[in-house]
Order: C-alpha cells, then sequence, then structure tokens
C-alpha cells in the first residue's frame, strides 16, 4: 500500500485566516454580499420548484434521502455563483447542519496528502466561522495530514465556499482542509476511513471543485471540433462516475482522459467516504461561456451536486462494523489463492488475475478486508516460532479494508515475498519450504485509553505525530511481552524513544482470524 509521510508535530491553532479574496472574486460589503447570495439562492430555490432539476446528462432529478455531501463550484461569483446556489439551497432544505467538513484542491502549491489550517478562524464579511480545532488536532496523529498555514491562506477553493456556507447554514463550525495527491484508490479510501470516523449525522461535507477547464488557455485541447460539445461530453462521462460513487471509474477516466478538473482529489475523497449505494443528482450545470466575458476558444465547466443515501433520512448514517465470517471452505481457498498468487510471481513474474482464481472464489472475497500475509520459512532448524522450527520471511499487509479480500490477499502475498524491507525477494527455491499465515482484520477502531488493549486478543496501531506502527495480535504473545513492553516496541517501531507511548499518543485496535497452511 502507499504509504502516508511523516511531518512536523502538533500545533495548537494561530488567529483568523483572512478573507483574501474578498473585493475581488466577490463582494466584500457584506450588505452587498448578503444581497447577491440571497438572490442566487431564491433563484436556485425557485428554479428547483417549478422547474425540473437540470436534465443535463439525462440523470434522475429526484433527491432520495438526506443530502450528505454537495459539490460547488469555486469561480468568481460572477460565473459560478448561480450554480453553487443550487448546491447549497438543496443541502439547507434539507436537514439543520451543525459542522461542515470542506475540502478543496490547491491551486498554488503542489504536496502529498492534506493540508490542515492553523487558524482558529476563517473569516467571511458576513461573520467568521470557527474551526473545529479538536478535529484538527486529532488528524495530525495520523500520516499523511499535517498543518500547512501558507497553502491555506493563499488558496482559494475553500475561500469561496464560506460565504455560502456562512449565509445558508448560519453559526457553524468548519473542518477546513485542502487535499493534495493522494496517489492511488486504496491511498484514498485509508484517508477517508480515517475522515470518516469524525463525520456525525448532522454534518455536512462540501466539496470544492470546478470541472473540465477547456481551451489553449488551460493548455488542453485534447479533441479537435466544436468546444461546447467536447466539454459537455468529458463532462457528462465525469458526472456519470460521480453519480454511481464508482471511485475506480472516476480514476481510470481521469487517466484515460487527462480532465482538467481542478478538484479531482477532494472528489474522488467523498466517493471513498460515501455510504455504499450513495448516489449524486445533478442540481445544476453550466460553463464560464454562459456568462459574459469568455471567448469561445476557452471553457470552464460548473456543476451543482447533491450527494445522498435512499435509505438515510436523518444525515450521515453509523458505519456498519459487523465482522465477517468465515467457513472452512473460504479458508480453505484463500491458503490456495494465496499460495497461487506467490508460486505464479516468483516463477513467472507476473501478477496472477482474479479471473484465473475464479474456481476459487466465495461470496466472502468481495467484501473489503484489512489483510497480512505472512510468510514463514520451515524446517531449516533456526528461530523457533510457536514452538516449530521456522522463521520469519516476510509480512506485508493492508490494516485498513481498502481492497476486496480476494484482492489484498493476491496483494499481499505478492508483496509479502518482494516488498518487505527487511528481506530478500524470495526465489524459487525457496517455494517448497515456506508457509503461508494470512490474517483478516476486523476495522480498527478507537480506544479512549491504552488500559483498554487487551494483549493477545487486540492489534495495537500506534498513531503519533504523523507516524504510524503496527502489530498483530499475535506478535505480543510470540515475544512474551506485557502491555508496556508491547507499547515501547510499538514505539521504538515508529521511530520514537521506548516511553515516547506514554504522552500525545492515539491507539487503534482490531482483531484477527489467522489462517495458516499446514
Amino acid at each position: 500500500m502507499t504509504n502516508f509521510f511523516s511531518r512536523a508535530g502538533l500545533t495548537s491553532g494561530q488567529d483568523k485566516r483572512r478573507a483574501a479574496f474578498a473585493g475581488t472574486w466577490y463582494e466584500a460589503d457584506a450588505n452587498k454580499l448578503r444581497a447577491q447570495l440571497s438572490r442566487f439562492l431564491e433563484q436556485a430555490d425557485e428554479a428547483m420548484k417549478t422547474v425540473p432539476i437540470e436534465p443535463s446528462f439525462k440523470m434522475n432529478s429526484k433527491i432520495e434521502g438526506s443530502v450528505l455531501a454537495i459539490v460547488a463550484p469555486h469561480a468568481g461569483y460572477i460565473f459560478s455563483g448561480p450554480t453553487a446556489a443550487f448546491a447549497y439551497d438543496a443541502a439547507s432544505d434539507d436537514r439543520k447542519i451543525k459542522r461542515v467538513f470542506l475540502l478543496g484542491p490547491s491551486h498554488y502549491a503542489g504536496f502529498p496528502g492534506a493540508a490542515l489550517p492553523s487558524e482558529k478562524s476563517f473569516a467571511t464579511p458576513l461573520g467568521d466561522l470557527k474551526v473545529d480545532r479538536q478535529v484538527i488536532d486529532d488528524l495530525l496523529h495520523y500520516p499523511g495530514f499535517e498543518i500547512m498555514p501558507e497553502v491555506h491562506r493563499r488558496e482559494h477553493s475553500l475561500e469561496l465556499q464560506l460565504p455560502f456556507i456562512r449565509e445558508a447554514f448560519g453559526d457553524v463550525r468548519i473542518v477546513p482542509i485542502v487535499v493534495g495527491l493522494l496517489g492511488d484508490v486504496s491511498e484514498m479510501q485509508v484517508a477517508a476511513q480515517i475522515l470518516r470516523r469524525y463525520i456525525e449525522p448532522d454534518d455536512l461535507v462540501v466539496v470544492s471543485s470546478d470541472f473540465t477547464h477547456y481551451g489553449p488557455r488551460y493548455d488542453y485541447e485534447p479533441y479537435p471540433g466544436k468546444v461546447r460539445d467536447n466539454v459537455r461530453k468529458l463532462d457528462e462521462e465525469a458526472f456519470s462516475y460521480l453519480h454511481k460513487a464508482d471511485l475506480q471509474g472516476f480514476f481510470d477516466f481521469r487517466e484515460r482522459t487527462q480532465d482538467t478538473i481542478c478538484g479531482f482529489f477532494p472528489c474522488s475523497l467523498l466517493l471513498a467516504m460515501l455510504p455504499e449505494d450513495s448516489h449524486a443528482t445533478l442540481l445544476n450545470y453550466r460553463t464560464s461561456q454562459d456568462s459574459m466575458g469568455e471567448d469561445e476558444a476557452n471553457s470552464v465547466s460548473y456543476m451543482a451536486v447533491a450527494f445522498s443515501h435512499p435509505t438515510s433520512t436523518a444525515g450521515w448514517p453509523k458505519e456498519e462494523t459487523s465482522n465477517v465470517k468465515l467457513t472452512d471452505a473460504d479458508k480453505s481457498a484463500l491458503l490456495k489463492i494465496a499460495r497461487k498468487a506467490l508460486e505464479t510471481f516468483v516463477r513467472e513474474k507476473r501478477q496472477i488475475t482474479q479471473a484465473e482464481l475464479k474456481p476459487l472464489m466465495t461470496p466472502v472475497m468481495k467484501k473489503a478486508m484489512g489483510v497480512f500475509v505472512t510468510l514463514y520459512k520451515r524446517n531449516i532448524g533456526r528461530n523457533t516460532v510457536h514452538g516449530e522450527d521456522k522463521e520469519l520471511r516476510g509480512c506485508v499487509g493492508y490494516i485498513f479494508p481498502v481492497k476486496p479480500l480476494i484482492q489484498a490477499v493476491i496483494d499481499n502475498a505478492i508483496g509479502s515475498a518482494s516488498r518487505d524491507y527487511r528481506f530478500q525477494g524470495v526465489i524459487e527455491e525457496e517455494l517448497k519450504d515456506l508457509q503461508i499465515d494470512i490474517n483478516l482484520l476486523t476495522p480498527p477502531r478507537r480506544v479512549k485509553s491504552y488500559k483498554d488493549i487487551v494483549i493477545g486478543r487486540d492489534g495495537i496501531l500506534l498513531y503519533k505525530q504523523g507516524r504510524q506502527a503496527v502489530f498483530l495480535p499475535s506478535v505480543a504473545t510470540e515475544f512474551g511481552w506485557d502491555l508496556e513492553q508491547t507499547l515501547a516496541q510499538l514505539a521504538m517501531k515508529a521511530g520514537f524513544p521506548a516511553d515516547a507511548w506514554k504522552q500525545d499518543a492515539q491507539f487503534d485496535v482490531f482483531q484477527s482470524i489467522s489462517v495458516e497452511e499446514e
């Protein structure tokens, strides 16, 4: 799995982020701004009452269930304000919003992961919005989340949403996050699962994004012909993946077309956060060519999109954490899959496909689960593990449930043979002496104190200052460690002194089902 990265430690939050683009991208005068936003929202509300929701792309116009999230554009209000109003009108009519998670792209700096603010509040001409510092400081414990004040102070994508948030929802708290590069679907899902922990029923997720930027101004003219037709075709396909909450499809679309959606990563992060069976409704669509002042060669697209879940009528539903039950047939098939993946990789230098393993597939293998695959070298008369003559040969895994079980086993069987930095890659002559152990993990859950950890039952994830380390449940038992010894070893594994776990650290626990070859 792609690793997040380490960085500086926690910060307590400082001062106020000023409204840097007031007076240029939107009105700085509170009365004029309020009048403008009220007009936009009233026009959107009237349009949605009297005319079917924008029939573009021939999508279903009915919002089913609670609005969990919206996507709104972030150009100057004269261009995108009327479209953004549709998204905020739909969300404000749905339920009382108490907090907004605000996700937007960076236009001025490139970085991996997610940039968090140092400030305690964000200013708008209509009144300040307080930052939920507790959530921000909690997120800083996780790899990939870093305080980057300059990214926030220079960025307009979040600021352009703030007056709408203040006008539509009042004095709510905000969690502003500028989303940088998240390299693949698995990394996106890990970040999403971390954020999802903090989402409560009364929260709204707002994603700030424009869509296709087309023309010589944006160095993107992949198709000859009419600009409007080409842009609409790209936007139609992009929305089709949002509509189905198809994260992999959205990634594949961008790879194939190189479409210039500035909020691609924030949109992708939202797709990974949404409950299963969520879908999007297109509320309004237009381009900059629909406004005065745009030339015929260039175009920026704006969409207002609402995301909902058909069975949720009270905001974000509670995450299901039910454990998977494996039959003996499931366990036997998983070991055969791991063995075939390992041998195919070592002998043929390729990754086996799911299609080749179809006869071994069982229904449970479609479910996403955290998985570790461990290789032991047997019968060599060295170290003793579990009372047997065998030594560790490789161990790689996914802590979070980011892939279907079958693919997770394939990936990590190969990874344990080739990507464990402690060992040289497995060679063919070793295959006959290797034993495979698969650990299937329950989703990690936060504990309030290290005292809630039970040695022998719980696997442990330690988080501190953007670093993390993990032990499977069996590790402490194998070495005969008590709880404090285990946490000391875990702190050192994360690169800290042995006693670092005692202060400013957080812990997740999980359980595992171990499936071993004879």
